[in-house]
């Protein structure tokens, strides 16, 4: 039998790539950003792609192009693209790009899956006073669904990275969901004394078999074999390395990371260099024993973020950020420009993460079906 999703917003189709290791077959997918369904649609060949404004999409655009009944959709994805939520942007709840997450509801009312996926940034529930999140919570429990919600930090699952996003997961009340077990800890001391929990992925562990490149240098055959089981899982058979050229950067930029030292950031730069305005991750190299701090759309440009190479002077490739989302080395990203491609990994959920969400949402819904099976027939 198969389970059938969609994916909404489905960006890069890192949500999409971890489902589909769970045990989904991504049906069909929709985002506005035509780079990003060319990335979808080349690493994700049997889903339906379309790019279409989500304000035009119907029901009757999704059964025509994948011939499928709306009992066949056990679970629709999504983490409507709400800039005006972010704890990065500005907060604004009149942002029209909050309204999408009104179109998200009704195709969802439309369909009726068993399960929902909703996902966005970590600061959601507190944001006005938690009115956005309860408004999402309301229009969820509207349609009858019972609610379940968490920060997740990608770390805890196996990703080398802290990432913590807010998750809902809405579903049928004649199903059970749980939340997928940590399998890693953190450099919590807690967590590090705790014999269930693996320790936490570090940039070693994630980046040691690549080659080091320096700005503007290029390299495609990898350093090493596989030193562990990440960078094994990640490579699977490939070959050869795809976008793994180090950032170009001006004279002056260079001459500013060549000061910092390990671990540090802008305020160790001497005054007369440092920007007039910055925050104090800015400017700041990663710690090769560490895990990566958020990955985001701008790990290749050190004036952003928390994103110089730990011991070579430079921003992150953008393998190094995929692999640090936990994307295989086979995805390919699609676009005109780096900037392009590191938006699309920077803004994806670490396919790693979603397959552990999947693979509980798939048991919730096997357990239900199991229970159908051996209900005695009167």
């Amino acid at each position: 039998m198969s389970y059938y999703a969609i994916d909404l917003f489905s960006g890069a189709g890192g949500l999409s790539a971890g489902l589909e290791s769970g045990g989904f077959k991504i049906a069909y997918a929709s985002d506005i950003n035509a780079d990003m369904c060319k990335t979808y649609q080349y690493n994700h060949p049997n889903t339906v792609v379309d790019q279409r404004d989500i304000s035009e999409l119907t029901w009757k655009n999704i059964k025509e192009s994948t011939k499928l009944k709306k009992s066949d959709i056990k679970l629709i994805s999504g983490g409507p693209p709400c800039q005006g939520f972010s704890t990065v942007g500005k907060k604004d709840e009149s942002d029209p790009r909050n309204k999408l997450f009104v179109q998200y509801v009704r195709i969802i009312r439309e369909v009726n899956p068993d399960f929902v996926i909703f996902e966005n940034v970590f600061g959601f529930k507190k944001l006005y006073q938690g009115r956005a999140f309860e408004a999402v919570c309301k229009e969820f429990r509207d349609l009858g669904y019972t609610i379940n919600n968490k920060i997740l930090n990608a770390i805890n699952y196996g990703v080398p990275q802290h990432r913590e996003r807010t998750f809902i997961i809405a579903h049928s009340k004649k199903l059970k969901f749980s939340w997928p077990k940590k399998t890693h800890g953190t450099e919590n001391k807690n967590d590090l004394f705790n014999e269930n929990l693996k320790k936490p992925l570090t940039l070693e562990d994630a980046l040691g078999d690549l080659p080091l490149v320096e700005s503007g240098r290029k390299n495609e055959y990898y350093s090493s074999s596989p030193k562990n089981s990440y960078q094994k899982k990640r490579r699977k058979n490939c070959n050869h390395l795809t976008e793994h050229v180090g950032p170009r950067h001006g004279e002056s930029l260079l001459y500013r990371i060549k000061l910092i030292p390990k671990g540090g950031s802008v305020l160790d730069l001497p005054e007369q260099l440092r920007p007039k305005s910055y925050f104090n991750n800015t400017y700041a190299r990663l710690l090769w024993d560490k895990p990566a701090t958020t990955i985001t759309r701008n790990f290749s440009t050190p004036s952003s973020s928390r994103c110089i190479h730990p011991f070579l002077n430079r921003g992150l490739t953008t393998r190094e950020g995929a692999r640090l989302q936990s994307f295989d080395d086979d995805y390919v990203f699609f676009g005109k420009s780096k900037s392009s491609k590191n938006l699309q990994i920077g803004n994806a959920v670490p396919p790693l993460l979603a397959h552990n969400l999947g693979r509980e949402i798939m048991s919730g819904i096997k357990r239900k079906e199991e229970i159908d099976d051996n209900r005695p027939n009167n």
